[in-house]
């Protein structure tokens, strides 16, 4: 079953990647982002025996910092910052090729 999702999710991730790239529209272009990201967060999670708590922290990072300007109420930024310290969201990441995640 998570062979199907995951090419499901492979799929959506182009199109969100595409819809991302060729819109001028900033808020359009953020939720493409959002999109693009939380998939990434669904391979991060199916992806292997158990999900590296390392990609899961960086993809949550990226959709709380996306959706704090999504979300007026709440300080996702501040969120974000207690899932991925600076000094964590600083860090050399490893390729996408390399990780897995395209």
């Amino acid at each position: 079953m998570q062979d199907a999702i995951l090419d499901l999710v492979r799929q959506a991730h182009a199109l969100a990647e595409s819809a991302a790239v060729a819109t001028h529209d900033p808020q359009t272009r953020k939720r493409f982002v959002l999109a693009d990201l939380s998939l990434h967060l669904v391979q991060a999670a199916l992806r292997g025996e158990q999900p590296d708590p390392a990609m899961l922290k960086r993809y949550l990072f990226g959709v709380l910092t996306v959706c704090d300007g999504f979300v007026h109420d709440l300080d996702l930024k501040a969120m974000a910052a207690a899932v991925l310290p600076a000094e964590e969201a600083t860090a050399p990441t490893q390729p996408a090729a390399a990780s897995g995640n395209g």
